[in-house]
């Protein structure tokens, strides 16, 4: 006899009574209702502080693992939680998560919260919000907040290194004067956790006036300058580093070789993909796994490149193919708003449940 599914009462039940956390459980708490998030909430109190970080791990964990998972909504009750790990972990599920009312916690969370990983994990939240912002998916006025408030943890002498590394990773996503001083200011630091990240946010600002910075310390000794020196490189789209790249994905180490890979698939080109088909036919397996999947990143921006030389009319006739059809209402996604939706400063939906 097939067993039936879990319900949403029957697996805090389940939660309640300390049982083995299993995928059939962790599956029928996804995408609750209001009311079932507030009964969440309520039974999420009850249980210890181990239990309530087992069960945010594995539930960040299947999320990231399958798709259709949704606990955006239970992670946001868990933002207020009593314990700094539980605080950190939900901020940490809620990455997918671009809805605009959630600004409001994160901003707090960032300048108030006792915890320092807590008050980190804010600040790298924060930059999605940046770039929805500057690719204008979400009002500017949203990301100058945030803006404003990066800006303000970095110039504060009294914080926690920690934080203002990840805020300077974050703030990156904007291109200006400003924040290019930010960035040199933080390459110059005497700790090199500072540097790193600095170099971080010069690949984040795809700006190439850090270019032979970039390039430079693809030489660094040290395996986490040289890992991030790469992904940088990658970000900015540096020819010029193709040689050193190549090298760098035949080293040991698997997390620099790992990345190097991953930035001559960004860069592409006749040697980029010359070395990336000797690793994807190679013995190693883990490498050829990384460079066959940069070797579809390079088809896929050679296959756009393709796309983007076809005859101007041909051109025409497909956009208005693809987009001459009416819309309805319920075609539009809610989670995105347009400077309409935005009447003044106070105009926000905090819908986060207060654990207490």
């Amino acid at each position: 006899m097939v067993a039936m599914p879990l319900d949403f009462e029957q697996a805090l039940q389940i939660l309640r009574e300390n049982s083995p956390l299993s995928a059939e459980i962790l599956a029928s708490l996804s995408a609750p209702t209001r009311e079932e998030s507030e009964r969440f909430a309520s039974c999420f109190c009850a249980i210890s502080d181990e239990r309530r970080r087992e069960l945010l791990a594995s539930m960040v964990a299947h999320a990231e693992e399958s798709f259709e998972l949704d606990y955006r909504d239970l992670f946001r009750c868990c933002l207020s939680d009593t314990d700094a790990v539980v605080r950190r972990q939900a901020i940490e599920g809620l990455w997918e998560d671009e809805r605009i009312d959630l600004l409001r916690p994160l901003l707090a969370m960032l300048t108030e919260d006792p915890d320092v990983a807590v008050r980190a994990a804010a600040a790298t939240a924060l930059g999605r919000f940046l770039y929805l912002a500057e690719f204008e998916f979400i009002h500017k006025r949203y990301g100058q907040r945030v803006q404003e408030a990066l800006a303000r943890v970095i110039a504060n002498d009294q914080e926690d290194l920690e934080v203002v590394r990840r805020a300077v990773e974050s703030i990156a996503f904007v291109n200006d004067d400003a924040v290019r001083r930010i960035i040199g200011w933080a390459y110059d630091h005497d700790d090199p956790l500072m540097r790193i990240s600095a170099v971080f946010a010069m690949g984040r600002s795809a700006d190439q006036v850090w270019s032979e910075t970039v390039l430079l310390e693809l030489e660094d000794p040290s395996p986490e300058m040289r890992y991030e020196a790469a992904r940088a490189a990658g970000e900015l789209q540096l020819r010029r580093a193709v040689p050193r790249l190549s090298r760098m994905a035949l080293e040991r180490d698997r997390e620099v070789q790992g990345m190097a890979i991953w930035a001559l698939g960004q860069i592409g080109g006749k040697s980029a993909r010359d070395l990336l088909e000797y690793l994807a036919s190679g013995e190693d397996e883990v490498a050829a796994v990384a460079a066959e999947e940069a070797l579809d990143e390079i088809d896929l921006a050679e296959g756009v490149l393709e796309l983007m030389a076809v005859d101007p009319d041909e051109t025409e006739m497909i956009a208005v193919d693809l987009y001459d059809t009416e819309l309805d209402d319920d075609d539009l996604d809610s989670d995105m708003l347009d400077e309409s939706d935005i009447e003044d400063d106070d105009d926000w939906s905090d819908e986060v449940i207060d654990l207490g």
